[in-house]
């Protein structure tokens, strides 16, 4: 795909699948609404609102799907250099709309084209100029190939000096909780920043509560720990330090993607060189303002959006960090068209 005019800081690997999502449950719903999303995208589209240019690695079906895909990619602002077509279909999931945010989600992405990733894939990544690689337990999941390429682009990341993110991710309906602790036992060791919800970390590493899965993590090789609490807020630890912020939400309509949200706040803040504190109340405002509205994606708030929550909480270091921001990319909302 046409690489964009300029380098991306950050970059992130995974899949991208069509989303179907029914406000009836599955079973007697008779229309599905088609939309998209993944959690790569989702970070690198969170960046992008703030400011940051990014752009995603992932592979698309030569079918409908992946032409409907690429021609939405084209409105978002994210680089598409390491778009590739191929090896498979796009995926897809299915969600079951419930009240008050809660959903449920059927995937369906075996020997699907991203899950055809490999590791000679990554060595045409170029990271001159990218300050941080992102990646993901799922891209781990979906196949042998993609967990051998996600390694394989934390490896060269820090060959370069990025820093290295890794989200766990965790999906119960993809892999259980044993093989999810040895995939990110084997990738940790090569990270930076760790995030991870508190009931993933439950499950995949037997943790009690927040401060020992962060524990959990940091021994493994991070400098940094985040993990996401949902309507109870955020934890971030790091060497000497912590902070537990609560949500900053008014309302909760759309919880599926809240914690890629936070992941690409928390990014920017590590990208423009905020302390872990800072990098967390940036993180917990963008959370708490995608799942006020519905969608993982189309709700990811611009910085503008951003900046006013946080005068609002009277956090003015996230105010002066995104004030700091290159006022290039998009600020607002419809500066992706």
């Amino acid at each position: 795909m046409a690489a964009g005019n300029t380098t991306p800081r950050l970059v992130s690997l995974g899949e991208v699948m069509i989303e179907l999502s029914a406000q009836a449950p599955l079973a007697e719903a008779a229309v599905l609404e088609r939309s998209y999303s993944g959690d790569a995208l989702n970070v690198a589209v969170a960046v992008h609102r703030l400011g940051v240019p990014s752009a995603i690695v992932t592979r698309l079906g030569h079918d409908p799907f992946g032409d409907y895909l690429l021609a939405q990619f084209r409105g978002l602002g994210v680089d598409l250099r390491y778009v590739q077509r191929g090896g498979g279909p796009t995926g897809l999931y299915v969600v079951e709309q419930g009240g008050q945010g809660a959903y449920d989600i059927w995937y369906y992405r075996r020997h699907s084209a991203a899950s055809t990733v490999s590791r000679a894939d990554m060595e045409q990544v170029d990271l001159q100029g990218v300050d941080m690689v992102h990646l993901n337990g799922i891209a781990q999941a979906i196949s042998t190939s993609s967990r051998q390429a996600t390694r394989r682009l934390a490896e060269r990341g820090r060959a370069a000096g990025a820093t290295v993110a890794f989200d766990l991710n965790f999906r119960e309906r993809i892999w259980d909780g044993p093989a999810a602790a040895e995939a990110a036992d084997e990738i940790l060791p090569l990270v930076d920043v760790a995030l991870c919800g508190f009931d993933e970390g439950q499950t995949v590493f037997g943790t009690a509560d927040p401060e020992s899965t962060a524990t959990r993590l940091l021994e493994a090789g991070p400098r940094v720990a985040a993990v996401s609490m949902a309507e109870a807020g955020a934890y971030v630890a790091w060497g000497g330090g912590e902070i537990r912020l609560p949500t900053v939400a008014r309302t909760v309509q759309g919880a599926q993607g809240g914690g890629d949200a936070f992941a690409g706040g928390l990014a920017v803040g590590e990208l423009l060189g905020q302390n872990p504190a800072t990098s967390a109340r940036l993180a917990t405002v963008v959370a708490g303002l995608k799942v006020e509205r519905v969608g993982p994606l189309v709700s990811l708030p611009f910085r503008a959006e951003v900046q006013a929550r946080a005068a609002e909480l009277g956090w003015d270091d996230v105010v002066a960090v995104l004030e700091s921001v290159d006022p290039t990319p998009p600020a607002s909302q419809g500066a992706d068209s």
